[in-house]
């Protein structure tokens, strides 16, 4: 499971904008739950919209491929009097 950091650095690898992390309390290097929460909605959103991304592209490629095969059917019927004899 990726920390709250990671998750952070990855929205920012990825080009989204990140709240600064608010600073430390004086009790210790405790993350904000606000921040916290922030992150994980970002990066929750981030990693739905990559998986939505990635279905579109399959599909895409799916539909592409289905259309070369009918055109190939179209452009190169077989005969059917041609056998292949093994």
């Amino acid at each position: 499971m990726l920390s709250t950091l990671q998750k952070a650095e990855i929205l920012v690898r990825a080009g989204i904008a990140v709240p600064a992390m608010p600073p430390a309390d004086a009790g210790g290097p405790e993350i904000s739950p606000r921040w916290r929460q922030e992150i994980d909605n970002l990066y929750a959103g981030y990693v739905a919209a990559r998986a939505a991304r990635s279905l579109r592209e399959s599909e895409a490629a799916r539909t592409l491929s289905d259309l070369r095969h009918a055109n190939n059917r179209m452009t190169h019927p077989s005969h059917p009097d041609d056998h292949d004899e093994d």
